[in-house]
């Protein structure tokens, strides 16, 4: 999974307009002449504009023909000047990793982009499809690829030593998110419902449960479920064939909670009473309860916490790094 949020990240995540598109795209076609010029400064480096448009062209390409976005002249300025942003700070990251010797040999490469391949099961070509749908050949991949690795090991050089997480970091990151490392059980269920009026007598109620009776009667000696939905249930589901779908135990009625939850699979219900009427239920599907153990959820929680320390570390190392350089914008 890790190894997929890769490719997802070689693409640039801004939108730009289609005026910006055509604004680019028409300059070959009308015969203008393109005057490249240099876009920002970053200490000995510059980013000029042909670099800035070889990533947004081909996003704008993909954009123009997957939505009909417009922007005015303000927004479209300010995506480019975010993207540029991006540029820059990616300058920065270069720059350390040189000024610190971080190399990646060709072998390396070849072996990472391999697992890429094997672990999004596509053949070369597909991989190589899904590329081109991003606006990048393999040669160029391969150097993303390259930026990405050696980035991987500066942040351990640099940022990585100092994250430290602790025990009651951990503790308390559970107690907030409890809910989502302890899954309740889950049943889907599929319902005969035969309603009661509201204001109905005490000789109305007693014809709809005599009658909700026979019903669960009839199923229980072999009748189809499925048929006496259709003939009597008077649920809006009646007409999926009265399936209602999963329910975490203490989401349903407690009348129903409690039955639902003690039936088999494949196993209907006797009548049950509520507000609403008389409900005949049966178990479709169920989901048993799933605990982590301590030592998985503790690891899970580890992760998450070191993500986003690493992330805020990672921002304020960019920030000290953008305080030391010399960087001009000419956008």
């Amino acid at each position: 999974m890790k190894k997929r949020c890769i490719l997802k990240k070689m693409v640039v995540p801004f939108v730009l307009a289609t005026a910006v598109v055509c604004a680019i795209l028409c300059e070959g076609e009308t015969g203008a002449e393109i005057v490249d010029k240099i876009v920002a400064v970053v200490n000995d480096d510059i980013i000029t504009l042909s670099e800035l448009r070889e990533i947004t062209v081909p996003y704008l390409k993909r954009m123009q023909a997957k939505y009909a976005l417009e922007y005015n002249e303000e927004q479209i300025r300010e995506t480019e000047r975010r993207i540029l942003d991006q540029l820059i700070d990616e300058r920065l990251v270069k720059q350390e990793i040189v000024r610190l010797e971080i190399k990646t040999t060709e072998k390396e490469i070849t072996i990472a982009v391999k697992d890429m391949v094997e672990s999004s099961n596509f053949s070369e070509d597909q991989f190589k499809k899904t590329l081109a749908e991003q606006g990048l050949t393999l040669e160029k991949y391969r150097e993303q690829m390259k930026y990405e690795m050696e980035r991987m090991r500066l942040l351990d050089m640099e940022i990585r030593s100092k994250v430290q997480i602790k025990d009651k970091e951990i503790e308390e990151y559970y107690k907030e998110h409890i809910d989502s490392y302890n899954t309740p059980p889950e049943v889907r269920l599929q319902q005969i419902l035969l309603m009661v009026p509201p204001g109905a007598d005490e000789e109305e109620i007693k014809r709809i449960r005599e009658k909700a009776e026979e019903i669960a009667q009839k199923i229980k000696n072999g009748e189809d479920f499925n048929k006496m939905v259709k003939l009597y249930s008077q649920d809006s589901s009646a007409a999926t064939g009265g399936d209602i779908g999963f329910f975490k135990q203490g989401e349903l009625l407690p009348a129903i909670d409690k039955v639902a939850f003690s039936l088999y699979l494949g196993e209907a219900s006797a009548a049950i009473q509520t507000p609403a009427g008389f409900h005949i239920i049966k178990v479709l599907d169920k989901r048993e309860k799933q605990k982590m153990t301590e030592e998985e959820r503790k690891k899970e929680i580890e992760d998450v916490l070191y993500s986003q320390k690493m992330e805020d570390k990672f921002k304020q190392w960019l920030k000290k790094l953008r305080k030391k350089a010399f960087i001009k914008i000419n956008l």
